[in-house]
C-alpha cells in the first residue's frame, strides 16, 4: 500500500498526500540502512522461478506451473495452479486466488504467498484429510510475485520500489526511481479514473486501464473459461499495516456505496474471522485506493476478495517499515498469512461438496428423470401391416406364384 509514516499520535501522515511522504524518504528511505541483500532473509524472484518450477516438476498430479504472461523486461509472470489433476480444469472445483508481491517492496508479501503453496503441498504428501479435502474440492491458484520488474530493483538495494519500472514519459530516464514506472495497485478497472495521474506519483494510475502487462496478463487469466469459472475468494497480500480490507477499500466509498446486505453480512463473517486468526484490524486505512486489484475483483467476478496487510514496521528505513528484518517475526507473520489463507479455504469458511456428492447428486437428478418418464403412458404406434396367415410363411417360385408353407416349430 502506499507509504505511511509510523510517527507517533496515530501516525498522523497516513492519509496526506504521497509527496509528503516522499520528502520524508529523500532523508531516510535510501539512507544507509536494511536491504533486501543485508536482511538475508527472502528468497529472490529468480530463486522463487526455479522453486516453483521444481515444485511443479516434482508434484505434477497436483501442481500446473502457468505463464499467463511477461512484464516489459521480459520477465515471466508466473501462476501456480494446485489441485488434484490440476490440468483437468474440473469447473466443479470453484477458484481460491492468493496473490503477493503486488507492490515490489513487498517482499513479507511474496514470501507469505510462496510458503502458502509449500504448505498446500506438503500437507497433501502427509496424507492429511484436511489438506487432501481441499485440494480434490478446491482450485488453488497462487502468484509468488505479481511485478517482476519492479522487484528486481527492490532486490538491488532500491528499497523504496514500489512501482514496475514500466517508464513513461515525464518520468526519470537514469538510475532506479520511485517514480518510474505505475502502480499495479491502481491499474485495474474500478473507478480507475478516480486514481493519481501524475506520472511521478508512486500511484500513478498508469495511461489505460490495465496498460501495464502485468495486471493484463492477470485479467485475462482470470478471463480464461478453460482455468477460471467461479473465482470464490481471493486474497491480495501487502504490507505496511495491520489490517484486512473487504470492498470497498476506500474509506469515502465504503460507507456512500453499500454492498448488498447478505454480501455485507458474508463479507464481515469473513473478515472477523481472519482477524482473529492474525490479530489484524479490519479497520479501513486513512486515504482512497482507486483501481484496485480487490475491489476490481469483487465487482468483475462477484469474488470475496481480500486486502491483507500483514505486516507494519518501524519506520527505521523503507524496508523495515514494509518487512520484518529478524527470522522470527518474518515466520510469525508468514504463518499468520498461513492460517488466514488456510480459513478461507476451509468448510468453515465456504462448503464445497466433494466430487462424489456432485456425482451423486447428478445421479439422483437422472434417475429422478428416469422413474418419471416411466410414469408416463406409453405412446402407442400403429404400423400398417400385411395380414398373414397365423403360423405359415410364404415364399414365392421363379414364375412369382405364391405358395402357403407349414409352419415350422423351432424352440428358442
Amino acid at each position: 500500500m502506499a507509504f505511511r509514516s509510523s510517527l507517533p499520535a496515530g501516525r498522523l501522515l497516513r492519509g496526506l498526500p504521497c509527496i509528503v511522504c516522499w520528502l520524508a524518504a529523500l532523508a531516510a528511505g535510501n539512507a544507509a540502512g536494511v536491504t533486501f541483500q543485508s536482511s538475508g532473509l527472502y528468497q529472490s524472484f529468480d530463486q522463487m522461478t526455479v522453486w516453483a518450477a521444481n515444485l511443479a516438476a516434482t508434484n505434477p498430479d497436483i501442481v500446473n506451473l502457468v505463464q499467463y504472461g511477461t512484464t516489459t523486461g521480459g520477465r515471466p509472470l508466473l501462476a501456480l495452479n494446485i489441485t488434484i489433476n490440476p490440468l483437468a480444469n474440473d469447473p466443479n472445483k470453484p477458484e481460491f486466488l492468493f496473490a503477493g508481491g503486488l507492490h515490489a517492496r513487498e517482499a513479507i508479501g511474496s514470501e507469505s504467498a510462496y510458503k502458502l503453496a509449500q504448505h498446500l503441498v506438503n500437507g497433501y504428501r502427509s496424507g492429511s484429510s484436511t489438506f487432501q479435502n481441499i485440494l480434490s474440492t478446491r482450485d488453488v491458484w497462487i502468484i509468488p510475485t505479481q511485478n517482476p520488474d519492479g522487484r528486481v530493483v527492490f532486490e538491488g538495494g532500491y528499497s523504496t520500489m514500489r512501482k514496475n519500472d514500466h517508464w513513461y514519459s515525464g518520468q526519470p530516464t537514469v538510475g532506479p526511481s520511485y517514480a518510474r514506472g505505475v502502480d499495479l495497485n491502481r491499474n485495474y478497472p474500478h473507478k480507475w479514473n478516480l486514481a493519481s495521474a501524475s506520472v511521478n506519483d508512486e500511484t500513478y494510475r498508469g495511461p489505460s486501464v490495465l496498460s501495464e502487462p502485468e495486471a493484463q496478463g492477470l485479467w485475462n487469466l482470470l478471463h480464461d473459461k478453460t482455468r477460471f469459472s467461479r473465482l470464490l475468494a481471493a486474497v491480495d497480500i501487502h504490507s505496511g499495516a495491520a489490517t484486512i480490507l473487504s470492498p470497498w477499500t476506500s474509506p469515502s466509498e465504503f460507507p456512500a456505496y453499500p454492498l448488498p446486505a447478505d454480501t455485507r453480512a458474508k463479507f464481515d463473517i469473513l473478515a472477523n474471522r481472519m482477524s482473529q486468526l492474525t490479530g489484524y484490524s479490519t479497520a479501513r486505512l486513512g486515504y482512497n485506493s482507486y483501481g484496485t486489484l480487490t475491489d476490481s475483483l469483487y465487482e468483475e467476478f462477484g469474488t470475496y476478495a481480500f486486502t491483507e496487510e500483514v505486516f507494519e514496521g518501524p519506520f527505521t528505513d523503507y524496508f523495515t517499515l514494509f518487512n520484518p528484518i529478524d527470522q522470527a517475526t518474518r515466520d510469525a507473520t508468514v504463518d499468520k498469512a498461513i492460517a488466514s489463507s488456510m480459513y478461507l479455504l476451509s468448510d468453515e469458511a465456504f462448503v464445497v461438496p466433494e466430487p462424489s456428492v456432485v456425482v451423486l447428486l447428478a445421479g439422483g437428478a437422472l434417475l429422478l428423470l428416469f422413474v418419471a418418464l416411466r410414469r408416463r403412458p406409453p405412446i402407442a404406434l400403429v404400423i400398417p401391416m400385411t395380414p398373414k396367415p397365423c403360423g405359415a410363411s410364404h415364399r414365392r417360385d421363379a414364375s412369382g406364384t405364391q405358395h402357403h408353407e407349414k409352419p415350422t416349430h423351432r424352440r428358442y
